[in-house]
């Protein structure tokens, strides 16, 4: 050691000695001080180690005979569609009850690193964590930090609410020691992993992983495993649907977390932030949930509140069509037409003939809009009202083959007019129909009566007010687009009554049957021939009427289009033998559309819908009178109704007629050898002369 280091400890030796001896003079004072300091310092920390013993005796006896998977939780509705298969979830979305083993360890860990890294050996409560805690609230001045344990924070999810104060981190404590003497370790964590809230309705990692990715949770990803645990702190802010790039980076610390505590290798670390997760569209998903929404409704209403546990319900959807509905109204709104024509919304009720709803689609974009145009959108159906003014004229003795001179009409002053303010002359009442001729059906609904218009339409099905007035009979009063599907359902079924459902049976979680539909008793409410008529008539609106543009290849269809005063709306609503379909196109401000009338958008939109509908179905003609022979003639001379099953025609004097040729609409409905030959021999026929434009409006 050197000469000058050694002078420099000596100095500081000499130094100290007051130092010291002033310690020996004051130690019994220094004595108490530290003692005090010890029992201020080392009293609080030791109080919070023996916290949990002290609490023990305290700690509620949890009653293990409830189930605790689904307490205090919202009810978890899970669909089936027509097959038994699951179409979706609404409610609590909870996916599986999964066992640790049957979860990749990467799994819990994440969790295990982000929320509770002593889990396995603290008593439930942590006294550092809470020390932290407590810390960081007193610098914060308010609630910023909770300290809790996974057993805490499970504890909370199932006996008490989010407030944070001091009296519920008091019941959280005595809780989760309760949790921690009941259940093991596994069992806890079990339990945490399948009922913590992580965004967007999903309740539990198994949820969690169908809704951001699609996939059962026993099949994550590490760096998806990684993403699901960034959101146990604030789901709904922390959200990748909202911020994708951010939850990416959030799950960067969670992967580095669980690299400090050994769960995984900075290796592996590295190779998951290098191929981070993405989530899966859920654009045609979502789009079920108009469906599902209503179904959901149904359900609760059926069980009455009897039942509050998680449902099964067995619904009537057909996945292929809701599917196809979602994406053909998409294409149809956002495809250049519909752009052009400042059309930007679209509702489609898709039924089979019993009133089974196949599919339901309340909107274009559920994540924008979950408002439900298909149920809860009253609008004026405009001309798609006129098939029940026939009807009250069939059932008041009127046939389709009489004829009516359109012309000026003027009821207590209201003067409608035609359609481009064309005159037709002298023409049917099919005519009338099928052209939509506004004059006309006018003066008929006068001739029977506005009162008989009105009931005839709520027979059928139409449950919104109807305003006894002379416009009602070309479709001035609202209604909804199912209620007026429904109202078509009964035309299509040969005259009886059909209620919509969606909700065939509903199960709990057990698989006890809490609810069954009963197939009700037929109900006819139209004469067999007068709704032989009228689909003859509305048949004529799809062959060579306003509704030509939602004609199906080699498939009878009837309908009738709907366009309402500066085109606020515009509808098409039709039927085959096997499905009844509404389409309503419009703007949620009712703002006008540019042009647009029954026969183009809603027409095409229907068609495009009913085609992946009937796909694979045998083509069958419809129940309608013959073209041109009154029913009563019929009947009293003994001809046969109906149609020719071979010939898909119908039957005159026992000989099968030549039906019009469905109208075509581009190549798709060419064959092959027309294609490539470029024959014209199967262009549509001609039409009657029509006035601008190819619909109607009021």
């Amino acid at each position: 050691m050197g000469n000058g280091v050694r002078e420099f400890i000596e100095m500081l030796s000499r130094a100290a000695e007051p130092l010291g001896a002033w310690i020996v003079a004051h130690r019994r004072v220094l004595t108490k001080i530290g003692a005090v300091l010890g029992v201020a310092i080392g009293g609080p920390i030791l109080a919070l180690y023996m916290l949990p013993y002290a609490l023990s005796p305290f700690a509620p006896t949890l009653d293990l005979r409830q189930d605790l998977y689904t307490l205090n939780r919202p009810v978890a509705f899970t669909f089936l569609d027509d097959q038994g298969d699951v179409v979706g979830r609404r409610g609590a979305i909870v996916g599986e009850r999964l066992k640790l083993d049957e979860m990749p360890p990467y799994l819990p860990a994440a969790f295990i690193a982000m929320e509770d890294r002593r889990f396995y050996t603290n008593m439930g409560i942590d006294p550092w964590g809470i020390l932290r805690a407590l810390v960081a609230d007193i610098q914060a001045r308010h609630w910023v930090a909770g300290g809790s344990t996974i057993t805490q924070q499970t504890a909370k999810i199932l006996f008490t609410n989010s407030a944070r104060n001091v009296s519920r981190k008091l019941t959280d404590m005595l809780d989760a020691v309760a949790l921690n003497k009941a259940l093991s370790k596994q069992q806890i964590l079990e339990l945490y992993l399948n009922r913590l809230y992580l965004g967007s309705g999903a309740y539990g990692v198994d949820g969690a992983a169908h809704v951001y990715f699609g996939k059962s949770a026993r099949d994550l990803t590490l760096s998806q495993a990684a993403m699901l645990a960034t959101l146990t702190r604030a789901p709904s802010a922390f959200s990748p649907r909202r911020d994708l790039a951010r939850a990416q980076q959030r799950a960067d610390m969670v992967l580095d977390a669980m690299a400090d505590t050994g769960a995984i290798t900075q290796e592996q670390a590295d190779e998951a932030k290098a191929h981070p997760a993405v989530i899966t569209d859920r654009t045609r998903q979502d789009a079920r949930n108009y469906f599902l929404d209503t179904a959901a409704n149904d359900a609760q209403a059926l069980v009455d509140g009897k039942y509050t546990g998680d449902l099964i319900v067995h619904t009537t959807m057909e996945p292929k069509i809701q599917d196809a509905a979602h994406a053909d109204a998409v294409k149809v709104i956002e495809g250049k037409q519909g752009r052009r024509d400042r059309a930007h919304e679209a509702a489609v009720v898709v039924m089979k003939l019993d009133g089974a709803v196949s599919a339901l689609l309340g909107g274009v974009d559920y994540d924008e809009s979950t408002y439900n145009r298909a149920t809860q959108a009253h609008r004026q159906p405009g001309s798609a009202f006129k098939p029940f003014v026939y009807l009250a004229a069939l059932e008041a003795g009127l046939t389709p083959w009489d004829e009516r001179t359109d012309g000026p009409v003027d009821i207590n002053g209201w003067q409608p007019t035609n359609y481009g303010g064309r005159d037709y002359g002298t023409v049917t009442l099919a005519d009338a129909l099928a052209h939509s001729i506004n004059r006309v059906t006018a003066e008929v609904a006068q001739e029977v009566g506005i009162p008989a218009v009105i009931e005839a339409a709520q027979r059928c099905g139409i449950t919104s007010p109807l305003q006894p007035n002379a416009s009602l009979a070309l479709g001035t009063s609202d209604v909804t687009p199912m209620e007026l599907t429904s109202a078509y359902a009964a035309f299509a079924s040969g005259g009886y009554k059909i209620a919509p459902y969606l909700v065939t049976e509903i199960d709990d979680d057990a698989g006890h049957v809490l609810y069954k539909r009963r197939t009700p008793e037929e109900r006819r409410i139209i004469a067999d021939h007068v709704d032989r008529d009228l689909t003859a008539m509305m048949y004529d609106v799809v062959t060579e009427g306003t509704g030509r543009g939602a004609a199906l290849w080699n498939r009878e269809a009837a309908g009738k289009t709907g366009t309402t005063q500066d085109y606020h709306d515009a509808w098409f609503v039709g039927f085959t033998t096997d499905y009844v379909t509404g389409v309503w196109v419009g703007n949620d401000e009712a703002t006008p559309m540019r042009g647009v009338t029954g026969g183009s958008l809603p027409a095409e939109l229907w068609r495009m819908v009913m085609t992946t509908a009937e796909k694979g179905l045998p083509a069958r003609p419809l129940d309608r009178s013959p073209p041109g022979v009154p029913v009563d003639q019929m009947l009293t001379s003994g001809l046969p109704l109906g149609a020719d099953e071979e010939s898909n025609g119908a039957v005159v004097n026992g000989q099968p007629q030549p039906q019009p040729q469905q109208p075509q609409s581009g190549e798709e409905h060419r064959s092959f050898w027309d294609w490539l030959f470029g024959s014209d021999d199967r262009r549509p026929p001609q039409n009657p002369p029509q006035p601008p434009g190819n619909d109607e409006q009021n």
